[in-house]
């Protein structure tokens, strides 16, 4: 499935283009207001003056009221280029005394003599305006109408005027964003460039010179994971030069305890070095086969007590213990944790496989676990020679063992175990066994594990 692809300017338009549109759409309606007022107000004007104009011209026959409008002033007052203009006077009676009958008629206001209001007048919209006047003690309205074609044009060049200038600024706003995030990001372009460029064994960090701030941390993160890709490849370098060099060594022993028992007329004797040989290999393998899959990403959490899980081990180390006439103790309370089981498994046995190792003949080992509120205890402790305090800081290295001889191993047992403490969000310490005087390993679990929270530095 083909990915599709962001535009960052597009994605800044889109929260921008919202705004945009309600400045425009709030922009019109104001500008309407201002229009609408400005022409309404103008004509409004000229509407009652003409009003005005033909209230002089009224005068009295008869009692009555009555307009005498020359010829001249009529056509003055009634011609418009744009609209049609219209009036009535209109006697206390309500009726037309002179002008254009059916005009829309209001009521005075109080304390006002002047009016003005939107009516219909043959079908057509129409702007009144109407004078309250009197004439020696008659009083009369004059009624001046227009239809709205010059208001209304009035509003739309007004509005037209305001708003232009606004959607060309828009306009001009998109693509200014869009030109001024080309240049923001094209300062990226040498990064990318080197990156094409990079082998995929350099791993040096990237130069943030000139980086916009507000995608800096995304590039310094990089450097970041730069900096952990490089460790974790020279571990695994080293990993693997180690291992080389591990296996080197028995496999030409195995090798040349072969070729003499081929030589030998009796091979009984090298073939007993030959099994205890593939024994050591076999053994070599399993741990480093086991090193190089620990990763928290693998783990399967759940409720183990480290009780049952260590007893189900002595039906394992128990053979051995008798062999070596060791006394394997056990002193066991329940002690659960969130844990992987096949991992604790590895770490009880190792542990208890390098006590039993490096414990002399009729020597004790004793495993225990414990739990507090806070939190689980497991250790093994032994009535070995212990641990010199310069090689407690080495312990857990990888191919790193004591200069003890007699004693078989292959240096990874210890450097497991803290690799599965490790991603426990566990601690390890070495001490001085206060009750059996040899080594002491003490594991402290908290209650609560967050495995995937753990960043390991190969």
């Amino acid at each position: 499935m083909r990915l599709k692809k962001l535009s960052l300017a597009r994605k800044l338009l889109q929260g921008l283009l919202p705004l945009m549109v309600a400045i425009l759409v709030s922009g019109g309606g104001v500008a309407y207001f201002v229009a609408h007022q400005a022409a309404t107000v103008a004509y409004d004007r000229a509407l009652m003056d003409s009003a005005l104009a033909i209230a002089a011209h009224v005068d009295l026959q008869d009692g009555r009221v009555h307009l005498e409008l020359p010829v001249v002033a009529k056509e003055i007052l009634l011609t418009d280029g744009y609209d049609q203009i219209f009036y009535a006077v209109v006697d206390s009676s309500g009726e037309i005394v002179a002008g254009d009958t059916g005009l829309p008629h209001a009521n005075k206001p109080l304390g006002n003599d002047k009016l003005y209001y939107d009516g219909v007048f043959n079908g057509k919209p129409v702007r009144v305006a109407a004078l309250f006047n009197e004439y020696h003690g008659i009083p009369f309205v004059v009624l001046s109408a227009e239809t709205k074609l010059k208001r209304d044009r009035l509003v739309s060049e007004i509005l037209l005027a305001m708003l232009v200038p606004e959607v060309l600024l828009i306009i001009a706003a998109i693509f200014m964003i869009r030109r001024s995030v080309r240049n923001a990001l094209a300062t990226i372009q040498p990064l990318r460039e080197e990156l094409v460029r990079r082998t995929h064994t350099d791993l040096s960090q990237l130069p943030l010179n000139d980086i916009p701030v507000e995608i800096y941390p995304i590039f310094s993160e990089v450097n970041e994971l730069l900096v952990r890709l490089s460790a974790a490849l020279d571990a695994k370098r080293n990993f693997v030069a180690d291992a080389s060099h591990q296996l080197r060594t028995p496999i030409a022993a195995l090798q040349a305890e072969a070729e003499m028992a081929l030589r030998s007329p009796d091979p009984g004797e090298y073939l007993e070095k030959i099994v205890a040989g593939t024994r050591r290999i076999t053994h070599l393998a399993h741990q480093l086969l086991t090193l190089n899959r620990l990763e928290p990403q693998q783990m399967h959490l759940s409720k183990i007590d480290l009780a049952e899980l260590t007893r189900n081990a002595a039906d394992r180390w128990m053979p051995l213990a008798m062999q070596r006439r060791i006394d394997l103790g056990f002193e066991l309370n329940v002690a659960e944790v969130d844990g992987d089981p096949v991992w604790l498994e590895e770490l009880t046995n190792n542990l208890i496989d390098n006590a039993l190792r490096y414990t002399p003949s009729e020597g004790v080992v004793t495993v225990r676990c414990s739990s507090t509120a806070s939190h689980i205890t497991w250790e093994v402790e032994d009535s070995g020679p212990g641990i010199p305090t310069e090689g407690q800081e080495r312990i857990f290295e990888r191919f790193y063992r004591l200069d003890t001889s007699g004693v078989d191993g292959c240096g990874l047992g210890l450097a497991i175990v803290s690799e599965i403490v490790h991603n426990h969000n566990a601690s390890i310490v070495i001490e001085t066994g206060a009750t059996l005087g040899g080594a002491l390993f003490r594991v402290t679990f908290p209650r609560k594990i967050d495995f995937l929270s753990q960043k390991i530095a190969k």
